[in-house]
């Protein structure tokens, strides 16, 4: 390994995607950059700017001299959030890659325990919000709340996944198995978190699931209703189609 390589050699990357999170990137990002000053691995931050008309790439890059192992990738027009994650994951260049959400749900400081179980012969680990150690600050609403147990129940059915929680916006992956899921991954959509557990499920990868801390943020944008209902269940046997030949 030549000086460049080792020079270039990241211990952990966290991709964080962004749309129109001008205002509230700064709730992310200054944790955990306050985080990671205190780490002794090498680390970068990517922030993914999934074609915004504000100014989320000024938000992100206002801390580029405090954290100069930030950069910002950017396209247009909007893709969906499944598109950002996978750009800035296989963008990345850390033996771990952890995404997270620009509204800070999760703290960053569970990925230190993340870290020590995957090193444990995981090849992902992701946070739930159903074990009974979880601890759910803020709620979210009781009809979104609902909805999004009855979506798990059915999600269970249809593609047999074991999983308490597949969409909290927190996973940490190990570089192989980040570049094997999200260079697979077709939906663009919020969906994505599904089809990639399908994904590894169908291909037996080994999945550690976490309780954690969570808060709902009220500026939450996913909409609830029988259109986005019937959606997802469509979107539920697509996955189960494109994905249930790979290899067991």
């Amino acid at each position: 390994m030549n000086n460049k390589d080792k020079e270039s050699k990241i211990f952990l990357s966290i991709v964080i995607p962004a749309f129109n999170e001008e205002k509230r990137l700064s709730r992310a990002l200054i944790p955990t950059i306050e985080f990671l000053k205190k780490q002794t691995y090498s680390s970068e931050i990517i922030v993914v700017n999934d074609g915004s008309t504000d100014n989320t790439k000024g938000a992100a890059e206002f801390f580029i001299k405090e954290f100069p192992a930030l950069r910002v990738v950017e396209y247009f027009p909007n893709r969906g959030k499944g598109y950002a994650v996978k750009t800035g994951m296989l963008a990345a260049k850390g033996e771990y890659r952890l995404f997270m959400d620009a509204d800070y749900a999760v703290p960053i400081q569970f990925v230190s325990t993340f870290l020590s179980m995957i090193n444990h012969n995981y090849d992902l680990v992701i946070a739930s919000r159903g074990f009974r150690q979880s601890q759910v600050e803020v709620h979210q609403p009781f009809f979104r709340e609902l909805a999004a147990k009855t979506f798990g129940e059915i999600q269970r059915i249809v593609l047999c996944l074991p999983f308490l929680d597949t969409n909290c916006g927190f996973k940490l992956f190990t570089r192989e198995t980040a570049e094997n899921l999200f260079s697979q991954l077709k939906f663009d959509c919020a969906y994505f978190d599904a089809e990639l557990l399908f994904m590894a499920y169908q291909s037996k990868m080994q999945v550690g699931e976490i309780g954690v801390r969570w808060r709902h943020d009220g500026e939450t944008r996913l909409p609830i209703g029988i259109i986005r209902t019937l959606d997802i269940i469509k979107k539920m046997f697509m996955i189960h189609q494109l994905h249930r030949n790979l290899n067991r």
